[in-house]
């Protein structure tokens, strides 16, 4: 029987406090990653506290924190990804990203 080596996993402390974001249709194997909120549209801060405010001129996108910020010109920026608590993607089999989730000890 041969095993494989497979990626981190979450902390104890990442799985209680943590907000990952992860494809969509979260699947076993996938890479989970810190989320990323971007603004793309109007310029400055939401002016509710920092709540995100919909307006016709602003888009919310969010997307992994290792990723580059989208362009504001891509109408498909920020599709496909979600946030899950790190708990849930960790119970459905995504693995820690490196870059997000730098290994202990590093």
């Amino acid at each position: 029987m041969t095993t494989t080596a497979t990626g981190a996993r979450f902390t104890n402390g990442q799985r209680a406090a943590i907000i990952v974001c992860a494809p969509v249709q979260l699947a076993p194997g996938v890479l989970a990653h810190k989320a990323a909120h971007h603004s793309i549209g109007a310029e400055g801060n939401p002016p509710t506290g920092g709540r995100p405010v919909f307006t016709p001129d602003r888009r919310w996108v969010i997307g992994p924190a290792c990723q580059p910020t989208p362009d504001p010109a891509d109408p498909h920026a920020g599709r496909g990804w979600a946030e899950y608590s790190a708990g849930w993607a960790d119970h459905l089999g995504a693995l820690a990203c490196p870059v997000c989730f730098p290994p202990e000890g590093v």
